[in-house]
């Protein structure tokens, strides 16, 4: 996978700029997201953000992390049929805001 950054000539172009989702859920409804991507996606990368750590993780470290309330932020790339997802969940009281992107295919 390469990364491809927009340039003014794309924004002139007409290139179409990533979609963007965001949501605000309940922890059981993340804790689920957590076992639907365990699941039914190929996760690609998994970023964790705590009090102590940023580092690369597995899909069940960052889950328990959440469920511990100790996640400041975490990441989540991966495949979900066919297409590049990239979700960011930033947990909250009471809520935990979720933004997800779909990945531009080139990206």
């Amino acid at each position: 996978m390469t990364t491809k950054k927009l340039r003014l000539e794309d924004l002139e172009n007409n290139v179409p700029l990533p979609e963007i989702l965001q949501a605000e859920w309940a922890k059981d409804q993340v804790l689920q997201l957590f076992a639907d991507l365990a699941e039914g996606a190929h996760v690609q990368h998994v970023q964790l953000k705590t009090a102590a750590t940023d580092a690369t993780v597995n899909l069940a470290t960052a889950k328990a992390a959440f469920a511990a309330d100790e996640a400041y932020a975490i990441q989540v790339r991966y495949v979900f049929e066919g297409e590049m997802w990239c979700d960011t969940i930033m947990p909250g009281n009471p809520t935990t805001k979720i933004i997800r992107n779909r990945v531009p295919n080139g990206c």
